[in-house]
């Protein structure tokens, strides 16, 4: 008779991760690969979608917002999420974007993602992120609207907005004296 572990009934999750900048890709690498997931990595928009054409098992995208791609042409992560809904319509592709500029949250009420995190990231914040979206590719397509760990998304921008603002405004009182 053979047992069947865990790791043997649920495969290991796998995370496309991007981001132009090599030590935010290291870094988001290191605390997937920590969580025991296994972790592909592309830095640029372009990369991304052929990672996504050649392992069609990713459920879960971590992505940065603002990119400079090698060949010194600007995209964000809005693009390839709409690239990549467009390209591969018939995958539940879940989507978790990073940016530290708030401003960057603007056009997310038309978005797929699970989830917005604001940087310097919250290792915490971003397992949890991945873990709904793990789920959320497993069930049904994202919706705009929807809430994640119990907070409606729109919210959690306006307050994750609201935060870094406040926290900016602080720093410059504390520059200013």
């Amino acid at each position: 008779m053979t047992m069947i572990t865990q790791n043997e009934a649920e495969p290991t999750l796998t995370v496309l991760v991007v981001d132009d900048d090599r030590d935010a890709l290291e870094e988001l690498q290191d605390i997937v690969d920590f969580e025991g997931w296994n972790a592909i990595i592309a830095d640029s928009v372009d990369m991304a979608l052929e990672v996504l054409e050649w392992y069609p098992h990713i459920g879960v995208v971590v992505t940065d917002v603002h990119f400079v791609d090698p060949s010194g042409d600007t995209s964000n992560g809005f693009q390839l999420m709409s690239r990549a809904e467009a390209r591969f319509p018939e995958r539940e592709l879940s989507f978790v974007v990073l940016s530290g500029d708030p401003s960057a949250f603007k056009p997310t009420r038309q978005t797929s993602a699970v989830d917005f995190l604001s940087k310097p990231l919250d290792p915490d914040q971003l397992i949890a992120a991945v873990r709904a979206g793990a789920e959320t590719a497993k069930t049904a397509a994202p919706t705009p609207g929807r809430t994640v760990n119990g907070e409606d998304l729109l919210k959690k921008v306006q307050r994750i907005t609201q935060e870094v603002h406040d926290a900016n405004v602080q720093a410059s009182r504390g520059d200013a004296a």
